[in-house]
């Protein structure tokens, strides 16, 4: 049987294909990793982690649309793809937020601030996270499901914005470090990183929390693969984009 609807047949393709793409992207990145060892931070092991996290979540998304396809259940793969999810989620927003702290880059500790705003966000983003699975595995019938929907989707969106705060703080030290001390070039190079990485993630949000939302809002339900594709294209140039400006 073919228990999927039309707009989501191809889903198991897609996702199949994506995952490849991301765990080769991150074969790439073991290669950079071991041939520059001796200048890798923490925070390029963490990076790594998260792709292969992503990756192996895509994969399990491919196995549960295909069982969904076939037997209208996922069986065990649906435990397994939203525990991965939820670990990729918080390792997103923890990388995001330490990169644009600029921990093991700029300063090797996180300072109070930045620490306030970690344990806000994450927490946030676990509890976002976890009622989405729920909003998601009820039927779209149900009373009050498009509120919670679109509820969670703000909070969602909140947490995107809370982290581009640390990226500014950064952007706005090393301004006043390169006006203050003879290391100008040095920290007008790492001023001009910071400020690309955050149009990156401005852009990034922008484009998958916003443009995507409304897009899938307003295609007929067949073609609701284009959206799904066009957010994990989305993430796939964001997370080497990130890589090759950090790496």
């Amino acid at each position: 049987g073919d228990y999927l609807p039309a707009g989501d047949v191809q889903l198991p393709t897609a996702f199949g294909v994506v995952s490849v793409a991301f765990f080769s992207a991150g074969l790439v990145w073991v290669y950079l990793i071991k041939t520059e060892w001796d200048s890798v931070h923490k925070i390029h092991l963490l990076m790594l982690l998260l792709v292969f996290v992503k990756a192996t979540s895509l994969a399990l998304e491919a196995i549960r649309f295909h069982y969904l396809r076939l037997f209208n259940d996922g069986f065990g793969w649906t435990t397994a793809y939203y525990s991965f999810t939820l670990v990729k989620g918080l390792l997103l927003f923890g990388v995001i937020l330490l990169i644009g702290t600029g921990v093991f880059i700029l300063k090797p500790f996180l300072s109070e601030r930045d620490k306030k705003i970690l344990f806000v966000v994450l927490p946030l983003q676990v509890i976002v996270n976890v009622a989405m699975v729920v909003v998601e595995e009820t039927p779209p019938g149900t009373a009050g499901w498009l509120t919670w929907r679109d509820i969670l989707h703000l909070f969602d969106i909140i947490c995107c914005c809370a982290i581009l705060f640390p990226i500014v703080w950064s952007i706005r030290h090393l301004r006043e470090a390169a006006e203050a001390d003879g290391k100008a070039a040095r920290n007008l190079e790492r001023l001009k990183l910071f400020r690309e990485f955050y149009i990156m993630v401005v852009c990034y949000i922008y484009f998958t929390r916003i443009i995507v939302y409304l897009v899938r809002a307003t295609l007929a339900c067949r073609y609701t693969l284009i959206s799904t594709i066009a957010t994990e294209l989305a993430t796939l140039v964001f997370f080497i984009a990130g890589g090759y400006k950090f790496r």
